[in-house]
Parts: structure tokens; C-alpha cells; sequence
């Protein structure tokens, strides 16, 4: 074998491995950021059970970021401000939700006090008491929605 060969396969097989690197490096930048846990996000109410996507969520300040698992985006895909989110309800997975979420998900669903948008989110049930802890721990009088007559 030539060593020409040989330098193209070694160059195949690094760029075939250098997204997994990368994936690798991300996750343990934010694993060392603190916090990090499991957290899908459902991007589309089509069809019941389709449109989640695996993900990572961490608390940063005053908000909730949360990352696509298969990505090498170093910003979060989504923020969740604790003054502008409120918690609308919770429930297991169900159907085709237990399938393809993590093992025992709760879904979440938050509400934006600006738009009104709902977004739903599936984690365990510890990362869900520590999500409705953060956000009744927001100071008081900061659920004050501009243009609103009284805090939300």
C-alpha cells in the first residue's frame, strides 16, 4: 500500500470522526458550565406523539437555555426567562411519547407571558420540581408583564 492510500484513508476516517469529536467537546463544555440535564423540546403539535427533539437544558441566570442534543451549536436553541415563563401543567407521556422520549418523561408545558406561545418540554420528575422551584423563586413583583394593568 502507498502511502498516498494510506494518507487518504487516515483523512477519511478523521473527517468521518471529527462530528462525533465535536459533539464529544460540546457536551463536556457544558457538562463543566453546570446544571446540564435531559430535556426534549417539542418543536410541532402535528401529529400526537411527533415533533420532539432530544436535547440538554441548563439554568443560566435568569433563564433557561436549552440545547439540541445532536448539534454543534454552542448557543442554546431556546431561552426561557424566568419572568416571562409561567408553568401551565404537567403530564406522563403517552403512546408514541414514551417511545421516543427519555424513560419516564413528564411533559411540561410553559407558557410566555409576552406572546402567549405554548412550548412543551419532557424531563424526569426531578428536573420537574426543579424547574417549578426556579421559577416561583423569581423576586418578587418581576412577573410584571409590560403594557398588563397588574403583575401576572
Amino acid at each position: 500500500m502507498e502511502w498516498g492510500s494510506v494518507l487518504v484513508v487516515v483523512c477519511v476516517i478523521a473527517a468521518l470522526a471529527l462530528p462525533f469529536i465535536g459533539l464529544y467537546v460540546r457536551r463536556r463544555w457544558l457538562t463543566g458550565q453546570g446544571g446540564l440535564f435531559d430535556c426534549a423540546y417539542r418543536t410541532s403539535e402535528g401529529v400526537p406523539g411527533s415533533g420532539w427533539v432530544l436535547g440538554l437544558a441548563r439554568y443560566s441566570g435568569e433563564e433557561l437555555q436549552w440545547f439540541r442534543a445532536m448539534s454543534l451549536s454552542w448557543r442554546p436553541s431556546h431561552r426561557f426567562q424566568r419572568e416571562l415563563t409561567s408553568y401551565q401543567h404537567q403530564r406522563p407521556a403517552s403512546g408514541l411519547e414514551a417511545v421516543v422520549l427519555f424513560d419516564e418523561s413528564r411533559i411540561v408545558t410553559l407558557r410566555d407571558r409576552m406572546t402567549g406561545r405554548e412550548h412543551a418540554l419532557a424531563m424526569d420528575r426531578d428536573s420537574v420540581m426543579g424547574l417549578m422551584s426556579w421559577l416561583e423563586s423569581a423576586p418578587p413583583g418581576s412577573h410584571y408583564v409590560p403594557g398588563a394593568d397588574s403583575p401576572v
